[in-house]
């Protein structure tokens, strides 16, 4: 049986907790700077606890959603997919962002919200139906304008080669 992992330091929940305030405010006053304030907490978080998943995956979701820094969110939840390969929650979060850039992501974004089916399968995940959901518009969207996601992975091996 693996040990629990230790508890953040007080001082990075300190800040985890303002970022979590922070956001929320932004949230409701529609505030950018709110939402940079809860980046600049969860990072200082980070700082203290490295190990600590939840600021990353918090400081994604508001760089991808609320800042408009996608290549930021994508960088936080590829670090956290290496970190922990089976945690669901990254998946579905880089699934949701990548969506929602551009059409061309459309074939990671079905990766991913596939992945996120796969790890969630034995659990009651709030998100299922809605990631099930947005991977069948994924789809459909591309079957519209004639993609196929087997024929954009042999083109990205053939431009890679």
């Amino acid at each position: 049986m693996s040990e629990a992992p230790p508890k953040p330091p007080l001082l990075a929940r300190f800040w985890f907790a303002w970022g979590q305030s922070c956001a929320y405010w932004g949230n409701q006053a529609l505030s950018k700077t709110l939402h940079q304030w809860a980046v600049r907490a969860w990072t200082r978080a980070l700082v203290l606890a490295p190990e600590w998943p939840q600021p990353l995956l918090r400081r994604a979701v508001i760089r991808g959603r609320e800042l408009d820094d996608y290549s930021g969110a994508v960088s936080d939840l590829n670090t956290l997919i290496e970190q922990a390969p089976d945690w669901a929650e990254p998946y579905l979060q880089r699934g949701i962002l990548h969506s929602f850039h551009a059409l061309q992501a459309a074939p990671q974004a079905i990766k991913d919200l596939e992945r996120f089916l796969a790890l969630t399968q034995t659990t009651a995940h709030a998100w299922r139906p809605d990631a099930e959901r947005l991977l069948v518009r994924l789809r459909m969207q591309l079957a519209e304008r004639g993609w196929e996601m087997e024929d954009d992975a042999a083109a990205a091996a053939e431009d890679a080669a």
